[in-house]
């Protein structure tokens, strides 16, 4: 098995390379981006890097570069969801605190890999606390989550912090068709209707109709806020009442629009929304002030949802706030 392509990322690939180089090798890291934005996958890439033992690394070829790739390092250890939430429960991460004192099979380093963070609550962050401050000297924690504002500010403080970059609309493209084997058409389709900016969320739009509902729901809000049809952005917002992350999703799609709206505004045309010509519309109907207000009720919605508010109070508050 080969190593794919990464897109969007050369910078942060250059830093992890010269770390390796460099044998600056943090013991604690956070990749963060929105879903489908490759953060896991840059994750096992830095852990291909630390392990690698070719001349280019990652050389992709060695046994170890091999061994990840195909999901079977014994020293890559992803740690399984636990607890109501799907999070990390206090008792997973104690028992990753034992493991952790045990020497590596294959490697120098072992490396633990808490993927989708999001969840991550706070006794379990503090239960961390110590291992992610003096882990072993053969311990790697990674760690990746939509927000950074998932971790406490003592994790935070003890983590090297890498932002995941999104790739332009031809990457996405190119990944599309060239490493997931998807017509031009299609590939074309997708990065249409979700800006090309992430892959994966590319591949979801295609695969799930779910998906391609959110999108068209985003772009007709969109265009109700710019007739101030009061009746169909409420109607369209109530749809979401029940189900936490459909609503998030919406939330970050319905963003790109507005900003889309403001930078329009602005002479830009670096668009990232999943419906030009609606975005298009409510620009000439607002000022730039009124689209930077939009901008920001959305902003505060999503972060009231990331902290748990009701859902059906944050949907109707943002409701009422989208005609202001």
């Amino acid at each position: 098995m080969s190593m794919r392509k990464i897109y969007g990322n050369d910078a942060n690939l250059t830093l992890m390379q010269n770390m390796r180089k460099n044998q600056h090798i943090p013991h604690a890291c956070l990749f963060y981006g929105e879903k489908g934005s490759g953060r896991k996958t840059l994750a096992e890439y830095f852990a291909m890097t630390v392990l690698c033992t070719g001349e280019n690394v990652p050389c992709g070829t060695c046994k170890n570069c091999q061994k990840i790739l195909h999901g079977v390092h014994p020293d890559l250890i992803p740690v399984a969801h636990s607890g109501k939430k799907q999070g990390f429960s206090v008792d997973t991460v104690r028992e990753i605190c034992r493991d952790a004192i045990v020497a590596p099979n294959d490697s120098d380093k072992k490396i633990y890999l808490f993927a989708d963070c999001d969840n991550i609550g706070i006794p379990a962050q503090n239960t961390l606390l110590k291992l992610t401050e003096e882990p072993p000297e053969h311990v790697l924690l990674l760690f990746t989550a939509t927000e950074k504002s998932a971790f406490l500010e003592t994790m935070l403080s003890r983590m090297m912090q890498i932002a995941v970059r999104p790739c332009t609309p031809d990457e996405c493209r190119e990944a599309l068709t060239q490493q997931h084997n998807i017509s031009p058409s299609d590939a074309d389709r997708a990065v249409r209707a979700t800006s090309g900016e992430n892959i994966g969320l590319a591949i979801e739009w295609l695969e799930n109709p779910a998906m391609q509902e959110l999108t068209r729901q985003a772009a007709e809000l969109t265009g109700a806020v710019a007739e101030r049809k009061q009746y169909e952005i409420l109607r369209i917002l109530s749809g979401y009442e029940k189900d936490r992350t459909q609503a998030e999703t919406f939330l970050r799609l319905l963003m790109k629009q507005f900003r889309d709206a403001c930078m329009i505004k602005y002479g830009s045309d670096f668009l990232t929304g999943c419906n030009f010509r609606s975005a298009e519309e409510l620009s000439e109907v607002i000022t730039i002030s009124r689209a930077e207000r939009l901008c920001h009720a959305v902003q505060s919605a999503y972060e009231a949802l990331q902290a748990s508010v009701s859902l059906k109070l944050v949907l109707a508050s943002l409701g009422g706030n989208l005609l202001l």
